[in-house]
This record gives C-alpha cells, sequence and structure tokens, in this order.
C-alpha cells in the first residue's frame, strides 16, 4: 500500500470517530434533555398536589387526620388535582375520560 493511501484510510478513519462521537454527543444531549423535560413535569405536579391540597383544606397546621379521614381526605385532594391538571393539560384529560368509558 503506499504512503497515500494510508494517509487516506486514517483520515476516513478519523471522520468516522469524529462521526461516532458527534452522535453519540447527540444522544447524550437528547437524553438530558428527555429527563430535564420529565423532571420539570414532575416538579409542576408537585406544584399542583400541593395547590389542591391547600384547596381541599389539607395543607398547613391543622389536626392530625384520623384514620377513617385519610382516604376521603385523598379523594377530596385527587378530586382537586385532577380538576386543576384537565385545565393545564386538557388534551390528557380527554385520554382519561377514553378509558374510563373502555372500563
Amino acid at each position: 500500500m503506499s504512503e497515500n493511501e494510508n494517509e487516506f484510510e486514517e483520515q476516513e478513519d478519523g471522520h468516522e470517530h469524529e462521526h461516532e462521537v458527534e452522535e453519540a454527543l447527540e444522544e447524550a444531549l437528547e437524553l438530558d434533555t428527555q429527563s430535564q423535560i420529565f423532571l420539570e413535569m414532575r416538579r409542576q405536579n408537585l406544584d399542583l398536589l400541593r395547590i389542591a391540597s391547600e384547596v381541599a383544606g389539607f395543607h398547613g397546621p391543622h389536626q392530625p387526620l384520623r384514620s377513617g379521614d385519610l382516604k376521603n381526605a385523598m379523594k377530596t385532594i385527587w378530586d382537586i388535582y385532577s380538576e386543576f391538571y384537565a385545565w393545564i393539560d386538557p388534551e390528557e384529560g380527554e385520554e382519561d375520560d377514553e378509558e374510563d368509558e373502555d372500563l
């Protein structure tokens, strides 16, 4: 093999390696972006749940709930949370309604 052919193969290998590195970086960036979106959505859900518990009257200083009251409190909070969530993401609420109808 001539010296020129060796140089060409080395350059080709170098370009392939650069391309692989770029692809790996793009995949990592996409995963990071997806992770950030997921975490932000979870943070928003927690904020919404906190607001729902405040609206339901179960946030802040109050007497501890009795065991029989806990289920009712959670249902009330969930109902309020679900209503708020439907306002924020109406398409999600429609999908949930369709799933409920199938049951």
